[in-house]
């Protein structure tokens, strides 16, 4: 009977903090009131008096956005241009590209077309060499005597 009081205890532990909790959440949230500022800072709400302060700076800001707008149409037209110049060096990598291609792929062709009369050169070579071996073990001195096939005699 001891566990009772306890798990009653804890409850009401339990129970408790989340209010606490909440209480002291709604004392920091940011978007509640809070005192106002012992300066004005000017642009955070509109007024006479920030409309007159944006009002002599006016002008230059609109010149400053007049020549931002041209230099950056100057950079896209200079962009396009370089964009054009990079259309073409890309066109001419690729074909450059599929140019090396085509002659690794010849090689590559040269090199099997090769591989394949060596491979029946040797074959050849070895069929003529077994006849050989027979025909010496089965008494011929010719052949016993004969020089051993050369597969670059076969290609």
């Amino acid at each position: 009977m001891r566990v009772f009081p306890m798990i009653f205890v804890g409850a009401a532990i339990a129970a408790i903090t989340p209010a606490a909790a909440q209480t002291n959440v709604q004392a920091q949230d940011p978007d509640a009131p809070h005192a106002p500022l012992p300066y004005d800072r000017g642009y955070d709400k509109d007024s006479p008096r920030t409309e007159a302060i944006d009002a002599a700076g006016r002008p230059a800001v609109n010149a400053a956005n007049r020549a931002a707008l041209a230099d950056s149409s100057s950079q896209a037209a200079a962009q396009a241009d370089v964009q054009a110049a990079d259309s073409a060096q890309y066109a001419a990598d690729v074909a450059a590209y599929r140019q090396a291609m085509h002659a690794h792929h010849r090689e590559i062709a040269r090199d099997e077309a090769r591989y394949a009369r060596q491979e029946r050169a040797y074959a050849d070579a070895m069929v003529d060499w077994r006849r050989q071996v027979y025909a010496c073990k089965h008494g011929s001195n010719a052949a016993c005597n004969a020089p051993t096939p050369d597969p670059a005699d076969y290609q």
